[in-house]
């Protein structure tokens, strides 16, 4: 390039053969400002790009947690439905259990009530066969009182009658007052022994 004296105004550019040298600065911005326009449009490119993926990975995620949120939502449904299903078991079984304590009560009721009937019918009989034994055997004692104090009456009537067929014969009287005195009296002793015996046994067979 050809120098330019200071203070001159510069003409067009020539080489050393004084040939034009034309300028590649409007050249050069063209291809800067093209390529600049390709990097914007393969960065808008890139960026739309990203937000397809990233919309598309967001869709992907959203319908992921929806089938996620149902999947728990059937579940939880599922379980709450088994677990409805065991506390209706469970009551039942409770029920059931119930059911046959009370029948057991009733049962035992009606076989305790059994029973006391039973034995009341029991003792019933038994009073009344223990009441007909005592009868008969108060009925039998006074037989046996009377027949065994039959014998001891009419001695004793003898032994008046004979007191007074000796009351002509006063010394023969006083002879046998103190023997006939001792008779009586243990006469009168054997007729109260028998008499205690009979009541003892009365009283006895009675209880």
């Amino acid at each position: 390039m050809s120098e330019v004296p200071h203070g001159q105004s510069s003409g067009p550019a020539t080489d050393r053969q004084n040939i034009p040298v034309i300028d590649p600065t409007a050249n050069v911005l063209g291809l800067v400002e093209a390529a600049v326009k390709r990097q914007d449009d393969l960065m808008q490119s890139g960026f739309k790009r990203m937000d397809d993926l990233l919309g598309a990975h967001t869709r992907r995620l959203d319908d992921r947690f929806a089938q996620e949120a149902h999947h728990v939502r059937e579940i939880s449904e599922i379980r709450a439905s088994y677990e409805e299903q065991l506390r209706a078991k469970e009551t039942q079984r409770i029920d059931a259990i119930r059911a046959v304590d009370v029948s057991a009560v009733a049962r035992a009721s009606e076989v305790a009530t059994a029973q006391a009937l039973t034995l009341a019918n029991q003792v019933q009989v038994s009073a009344d066969t223990l009441r007909n034994q005592v009868a008969a055997s108060a009925a039998a004692a006074q037989t046996s009182l009377a027949q065994a104090l039959e014998p001891i009456q009419k001695s004793i009537e003898d032994l008046r009658k004979t007191q007074y067929e000796q009351q002509g014969v006063r010394a023969q009287q006083q002879e046998g007052k103190g023997s006939n005195q001792w008779v009586i009296g243990l006469v009168i002793g054997v007729v109260i022994s028998v008499v205690s015996l009979g009541v003892s046994i009365t009283i006895a067979l009675s209880r």
